[in-house]
């Protein structure tokens, strides 16, 4: 009878012990379902201290990339960072550097402009944000102090090299957005055209040359269709191709400081008389056209130029300068421009030259001739007219004319709304060395 009892298993000595196997089992299982929710609950508050991070850390990048200060960026991530739930406590202010805790929340956001570790250690374009929490977990609640979660962002603004020589930023269906016509000669070294129109003939052109058309060995990207002779001298073209986003539609306008703002800047209403023949022109605010007398030459001092009635070198005009940039605007600048801007036209017409360099630090870097985006005025080089120098030159909405016996366009980079070279020599020597590349923000680790 035992036995039979025992192969029931209603041996009651047995029967005890299968009650403690049952109940290590069950805590085993237990501990596994609580470390399973507990590393639930650490995943889940290091993605959201993660996501926390970045935005901060972005953030701090958008206000570095509008020119904002150092103490103002460090506000910025502080600021989304107690968006997201992450307070820097009640002792810091808002653009106290390094580590701020919170002790409510057992949370310490740390904001770092520049970075004080990784690959950005020390560049004041990035900003680093940490944030580390103490978090409750289910298993052991009152260990809390032993599981710190951390995330780290950092992000800034940083140039992007596009690659086009020449750029024609019309988005719209239209024909000949790039129109190079039979006695126009084109010579672009060191990268290719991108035409955005996506009409039927958006890239015409009419030069059947090799020796005056070349791009050695770039392509035509558009992403309409291509008519003329592309591939009769030897230019591949990329039809369909994704239309490309204005690369500079971020770059900010020049401020301008009026007084009693300090250093206020210059207005000026008249030109400077021409000493032996020379007119020396300093940086500032022009709300007089910019026009020589005559065989007149005009030398342009390193620095801003915001010209707000125009630019003419008709004549045998002659400007020269170094580390300069040049905004194009309307009158009314910098007021809002209302729905009919005052805009004037730069024109270099007769046997007017202009050389000039672009500045090579700072917002502007290598950007060498910025048209006011609210302006729709063409850009004519006309006659003999000659614009040469490093840089590049934008023209977001309006388009850019070649048109002249000889008129001549030697630059870093043209981009602009459309692009007519009807009777001209255009070069471009494409090098991200001398030409502006866009700042965007970024996150970088």
């Amino acid at each position: 009878m035992n036995t039979f009892s025992r192969f029931f298993g209603r041996d009651e000595g047995e029967e005890g012990q299968a009650v403690v196997l049952f109940a290590i089992m069950m805590m085993a299982l237990l501990f596994a379902v609580g470390l399973a929710i507990d590393a639930g609950q650490l995943y889940s508050a290091k993605r959201a201290e993660q996501e926390a991070a970045d935005a901060a850390a972005f953030a701090a990048a958008v206000v570095l990339y509008q020119q904002g200060t150092g103490a103002e960026a460090i506000a910025a991530a502080r600021t989304d960072a107690l968006t997201n739930g992450y307070s820097s406590g009640g002792v810091c202010v808002l653009s106290t550097p390094g580590p701020c805790f919170d002790a409510a929340t057992q949370t310490t956001v740390t904001v770092n402009w520049p970075p004080l570790s990784g690959t950005y250690i020390g560049n004041i374009k990035h900003v680093e944000v940490e944030i580390t929490r103490q978090v409750k977990t289910s298993l052991v609640p009152a260990e809390a102090a032993f599981n710190p979660v951390r995330a780290r962002g950092v992000a800034g603004s940083e140039p992007l090299n596009n690659g086009y020589a020449v750029m024609a930023l019309d988005s719209a269906p239209d024909n000949r957005a790039f129109w190079s016509a039979s006695n126009a000669e084109v010579h672009l070294h060191g990268g290719g055209i991108l035409v955005n129109s996506g009409g039927s003939n958006a890239s015409e052109n009419d030069q059947n040359n090799a020796g005056k058309f070349s791009t050695d060995g770039y392509t035509l990207d558009v992403n309409g269709t291509a008519t003329g002779h592309w591939t009769d001298i030897g230019i591949t073209v990329n039809s369909g191709h994704n239309q490309v986003p204005d690369p500079f539609a971020g770059f900010p306008p020049p401020p301008i400081c009026a007084a009693p703002c300090a250093p206020a800047t210059p207005v000026y209403t008249s030109l400077p008389p021409a000493v032996g023949g020379v007119v020396t022109l300093d940086p500032g605010i022009y709300k007089v056209l910019i026009k020589g007398s005559g065989n007149d030459d005009f030398q342009m001092n390193p620095g801003v130029y915001v010209i707000e009635k125009g630019l003419d070198t008709s004549g045998n005009a002659i400007f020269s300068g170094s580390n300069v940039f040049i905004y194009n605007t309307y009158a009314a600048y910098p007021a809002a421009p209302g729905l009919t801007p005052s805009c004037s036209d730069v024109n270099l017409t007769g046997n007017g030259a202009i050389s000039l360099t672009a500045q090579t630090t700072g917002v502007w870097a290598n950007l060498l001739f910025y048209q006011d985006p609210a302006c729709t005025n063409d850009l004519q080089i006309a006659g003999n007219g000659t614009f040469s120098g490093t840089g590049s030159f934008y023209l977001p909405s309006a388009q850019f004319v070649l048109d002249g016996n000889n008129a001549t366009l030697i630059g870093s980079q043209l981009v602009a709304n459309t692009v007519n070279i009807q009777n001209g020599n255009l070069t471009i020597n494409y090098d991200p060395v001398t030409t502006a590349q866009p700042i965007l923000p970024r996150l970088a680790e």
